[in-house]
């Protein structure tokens, strides 16, 4: 390659619109092809052509840490927010980014990429004219970092021969290149003759930048370069000497905080912003995880661009577009004057946010700041959602003290209620009527309901009171709505609990797995807003407080202890004995696709009651389930008890095992 060519880093990268259309997609797979010639291309959309790399939308999350000279999108009327936000990321500089784009919509969030199609650096072209092709550029060798990675490549080089618990935990803005600072890490690693060095990332391509560091000659994937194991198999081996975890906020916090713990020396790499969409809510939750087990990791954090320019007309353009770099502005309030507010929450329409760039982006500023993982994708949906509403809490002065969005969800018909306990179906958008219809709370579920799916304080102005606030002004809005019942959904802690109960809001459930974001499990709080309501929530409760023991031996025994002693203390008396409902879900169970965990209390309950039709079922049927009810075995013994490949097979014999007890010998 000739010596004249530049520095991908010193190159813009090119943004085209062309008009989607048949005529376009033949010009698009040919000038594809012919960008090939000046490195790796691909082809996002719902079909990707033959003899070209790519992958649907949803699947883009594949493509993280690769790098393209020119990648085709399909973006039609409204593009696949997350999808397009990373493919964005994977161009390199002096490459091109090509939308297809068809016709106009007239939803907020679709007014607003019309919008932005028009402005800068957006190039519009015709399908038949010629369209510009990637700049060439000067591969780096294996050592050439930039003036960043040079400053703190050598801060964890004895990284090796520290003690047992050592932890590097290393940032970025996206293209920034930790990738490729992370693999002259290992490479030098390897050659100081470290024992086992791994490598872990949510898939093998993700890290391809890393591997080029340690081979640029043959390594083209993590498996290739034999360094590479899947997070599951790092914990099922035995530790490493040094262990790396690249793209480290595509993992469930859990899985990493298990990683920290397997490994005796780690280094965590993630970007916190941009594509990966994990805002400061990734780093907020993973150092106070971190901190619990008592480690303390060496931050460090790269700024200058690697893969593209600093000054990148296109990632500003995406930037703006998603408001990837929104961040909570300063709030000049002083506190008296923000005793004199009251509940002032102005409650706002995505229509009204579309228009209003300031509020929209202070909205998502706050939000970013705060624990929520905030993708591209939840832009789009909070301009676009008719059913969302957001309540802002503003001081006297310019600044947003906090928000809270909220979602009317209507109620279920006494059928689908049914179906939803049977296991059989979930409308979409009606989360908290769902909740309470599989636990049986069938009434309440028939009413329409107000979820807050996020609250939101500025950091400057928490524990004073704004949460509670918004709550009580959320109260007062859904009663205008004509909803009788506010419920919410997070990551329970003891602390997020007591927050919650303060206002008056009692946890319903506790949800059986982890959150992937959070890496906790999700607990359900609901208010009621009339005696009736409440009435119909408190029996709910105490049926819980009843199946609460047998859950805690099942699926919640690996929840915190701090917090499973917080919501047990916070339970009603629990009634003791079979109950009503007890039969009708073992048949559930049996006969539809009432989910094992919810039906395992009524299973339990009527197993203690030694029914003479357990008589008619086989040694190996029998042991299995009691095995599975009594004993509440894990899933794995449990394949190995019925020789099933897994969960669902266990599942399957159980719900046959138990029809056959239902009815009887054959």
């Amino acid at each position: 390659m000739s010596a004249s060519l530049a520095q991908k880093s010193d190159l813009a990268r090119l943004l085209v619109i062309v008009r989607d259309s048949a005529t376009a997609r033949r010009h698009a797979v040919e000038w594809l092809g012919e960008a090939r010639g000046h490195g790796d291309v691909a082809w996002f959309g719902p079909e990707v052509p033959e003899r070209l790399p790519g992958a649907r939308p949803a699947q883009a999350p594949h493509w993280l840490g690769r790098e393209l000279a020119a990648a085709v999108f399909v973006a039609g009327a409204e593009p696949a927010a997350d999808a397009l936000a990373i493919v964005a990321g994977l161009v390199r500089g002096g490459g091109v980014l090509l939308l297809l784009v068809s016709t106009r919509t007239s939803s907020p969030f679709g007014q607003r990429w019309q919008r932005f199609l028009r402005e800068p650096p957006a190039c519009w072209k015709a399908d038949t004219e010629a369209w510009p092709l990637p700049r060439g550029v000067r591969q780096p060798t294996r050592f050439h970092l930039n003036p960043g990675q040079r400053a703190v490549f050598p801060r964890a080089l004895d990284l090796p021969g520290r003690r047992d618990g050592s932890c590097v935990l290393l940032t970025a803005a996206r293209g920034r290149g930790k990738s490729t600072l992370l693999g002259a890490w290992v490479r030098h690693w390897l050659e100081a003759g470290v024992a086992t060095v791994r490598v872990t990332a949510p898939n093998p391509a993700a890290i391809q930048a890393l591997v080029r560091q340690i081979d640029p000659v043959r390594g083209s994937t993590g498996i290739d370069s034999g360094v590479y194991r899947a997070p599951e198999q790092v914990l099922a081996s035995a530790p490493p000497k040094v262990l790396v975890v690249d793209e480290a906020a595509a993992l469930p916090v859990h899985q990493l905080l298990a990683l920290a713990v397997h490994a005796p020396r780690t280094v965590f790499a993630t970007t916190t912003t941009g594509f990966e969409g994990s805002g400061k809510g990734f780093h907020l939750r993973f150092l106070k995880g971190l901190h619990a087990q008592g480690v303390r990791p060496r931050e460090y954090r790269l700024h200058r661009p690697l893969r593209w320019m600093a000054s990148d007309p296109v990632e500003a353009w995406v930037n703006r577009l998603f408001l990837l770099e929104a961040e909570a502005g300063r709030v000049r309030t002083r506190i008296a004057d923000l005793e004199r507010l009251g509940s002032r929450v102005q409650w706002r329409s995505g229509a009204f946010l579309a228009r209003h760039e300031a509020d929209l982006e202070d909205l998502v500023g706050l939000l970013s700041d705060a624990h929520y993982r905030t993708r591209p994708s939840d832009l789009q949906r909070w301009l676009d959602d008719p059913n969302l509403a957001v309540g802002l809490l503003r001081g006297p002065g310019r600044g947003l003290l906090g928000a809270v969005l909220a979602l009317v969800e209507p109620g279920l018909s006494e059928s689908e209620a049914r179906s939803v306990w049977a296991g059989e179906r979930r409308p979409p958008g009606r989360f908290l009527p769902c909740v309470l219809a599989a636990h049986g709370a069938s009434a309440v579920a028939a009413l329409p309901a107000l979820r807050l799916t996020r609250i939101a304080v500025h950091p400057d102005w928490q524990r004073r009171g704004l949460g509670h606030r918004m709550l009580r002004a959320a109260e007062t809005y859904a009663r205008r709505q004509g909803c009788r019942l506010v419920g919410a959904s997070f990551g329970v802690t003891p602390e997020l609990l007591d927050f919650w109960r303060q206002a008056g809001f009692e946890p319903v459930r506790i949800g059986f797995r982890r959150e992937s974001t959070s890496g906790l499990h999700a607990a359900v709080v609901c208010k009621g807003l009339n005696r009736t309501v409440r009435a119909g929530l408190d029996r709910l409760r105490r049926e819980v407080a009843a199946d609460w023991p047998i859950w805690r031996e099942g699926a919640l025994s690996g929840l915190e202890s701090a917090t499973a002693d917080r919501v047990g203390r916070c339970l009603p008396e629990a009634a003791s004995g079979w109950r009503a409902g007890d039969a009708d879900s073992v048949r559930a169970f049996a006969h539809s696709q009432r989910p094992f965990e919810l039906a395992l209390p009524a299973l339990r309950r009527w197993l203690d009651a030694g029914p003479a039709c357990l008589g008619h079922l086989s040694r190996p049927d029998r042991r299995l389930l009691e095995a599975s009810v009594l004993r509440v075995l894990d899933w794995p013994r449990l394949c190995g008890l019925s020789g099933e490949s897994g969960r669902n097979g266990v599942v399957r014999r159980l719900r046959h095992i138990v029809a056959r007890s239902l009815t009887g010998p054959a």
